[in-house]
């Protein structure tokens, strides 16, 4: 278990994204698997608020709680996990806005410890990476010419939490894909979680 997420009542998940690379469906499946998982009593996914543009920055939230039910649809200002599917939209504002036991996710082929000394992440902060991108394109998740890695990076998720199990994922994937698109995703995740590197 990373940081202090066994102690976290509610945990806070924001996906940052650009319009079309699907933040919002990964918010929706992170929710029903952790609803899935049987560890949560409520779970609220929806996205930001205002326009969602192709290519336009966006977030979206996933709201998990342990014990009680959830009322507040609110944007999440201080996430105990952030999950970055483009590393264009990261940047020191949000970050610095995490929780000061959080977890960072990321898709990249370098060391998570290069985003620690770039953004000045404290030491307590946990980072994930893994070069999604690369996988993705090698099992053809392709949309538009680009990959298609917001199922994928929830192998990361996964990793980090061990509460979110990848089989609850897997069933959701199942549940709400395709059968041939499901399979890669599901298998791009397995990958993801095997080769997962950390900070």
């Amino acid at each position: 278990m990373s940081g202090n997420s066994k102690e976290w009542e509610i945990i806070n998940i924001v996906i940052l994204g650009r319009g079309g690379q699907g933040a919002v469906t990964a918010a929706e499946i992170v929710a029903e698997a952790a609803y899935l998982s049987g560890n949560f009593v409520d779970v609220h996914a929806y996205p930001s608020f205002g326009a969602e543009r192709r290519g336009a920055p966006i977030q979206s939230y996933a709201k998990l709680s342990k014990k009680e039910k959830l009322w507040d649809r609110s944007q999440i200002e201080n996430p105990h996990i952030i999950i970055a599917l483009d590393l264009t939209v990261l940047n020191p504002a949000i970050l610095s806005s995490m929780k000061q036991d959080g977890i960072l996710l990321i898709d990249s082929e370098k060391e998570p410890s290069i985003f620690r000394k770039q953004y000045n992440l404290q030491k307590n902060i946990k980072i994930y990476a893994a070069d999604i991108s690369k996988m993705a394109l090698e099992k053809n998740l392709i949309l538009d010419g680009a990959p298609i890695v917001n199922i994928g990076i929830l192998g990361l998720l996964s990793k980090a939490i061990s509460q979110i199990d990848l089989k609850n994922i897997e069933d959701i994937v199942n549940k709400r894909m395709d059968e041939a698109i499901a399979k890669k995703n599901i298998s791009l995740m397995g990958d993801v979680f095997q080769s997962a590197k950390t900070s």
